[in-house]
């Protein structure tokens, strides 16, 4: 408890003093970093298992930083820089995370339910078995998301607004896509043979090459 509470005071002293460059932290379970990280540069650092519930990392840089099992829920995560990050099994509900970039990101069975994420970049990020679904009061929203190769195995999607987003070349093998909005959306090349697809809006959809079940709907 300490040690802890000395990594909170000096991370709490040191935005105090403006300082935002803070590349390689090792915050590992830290408690209640209800904290203003905006505009941060956290590459490299380590804050696995910590709790950052309704914090701000609006515009940070956390590129290669390890989030595993952390605790995100409703923070403020838009425009942050994440690519080639690790957030396995991290709770994630509800957060903001419109234009944030997690291409290359390992996130394997993530809680995403309810992110507000429209416009973010998810390209050959890794996030089987990841929770897409929408949230008790807030529709998961991933309009014009950019997941491009990005491996949605089992990933469960259903209900989540996916229009316009960029699924070309993804995997998403045994995916819940059931009742999604899926309009305009770019499944060029994808194997839906094995997805979810019940009740989907595909209006607009683009299956150029997309491998299509007998009975699923061109």
């Amino acid at each position: 408890m300490a040690e802890e509470q000395t990594s909170r005071q000096y991370l709490r002293a040191a935005l105090e003093a403006g300082e935002r460059n803070l590349q390689g932290l090792r915050l590992g379970g830290v408690d209640g970093l209800d904290l203003d990280l905006s505009d941060c540069n956290l590459e490299g650092s380590c804050f696995k298992e910590a709790r950052f519930g309704h914090a701000c990392l609006r515009g940070a840089q956390v590129q290669r930083c390890c989030f595993q099992q952390a605790l995100l829920w409703g923070a403020d995560l838009s425009a942050m820089q994440a690519q080639g990050s690790f957030w396995h099994e991290a709770d994630l509900s509800g957060c903001r995370l419109q234009e944030s970039n997690f291409d290359r990101a390992v996130m394997h069975r993530c809680c995403l339910r309810g992110v507000v994420a429209a416009g973010s970049s998810w390209k050959q990020a890794r996030l089987v078995e990841v929770d897409f679904r929408s949230g008790l009061d807030q529709l998961t929203d991933l309009g014009r998301a950019d997941f491009a190769e990005a491996d949605l195995s089992f990933a469960l999607l259903e209900g989540a607004n996916l229009q316009g987003a960029n699924l070309q070349g993804s995997c998403i093998y045994g995916a819940n896509l059931r009742s999604c909005n899926l309009r305009q959306a770019d499944l060029s090349g994808c194997d839906l043979r094995d997805t979810q697809l019940q009740g989907a809006d595909l209006e607009g959809a683009c299956l150029a090459g997309a491998l299509l079940a007998e009975g699923q709907r061109p």
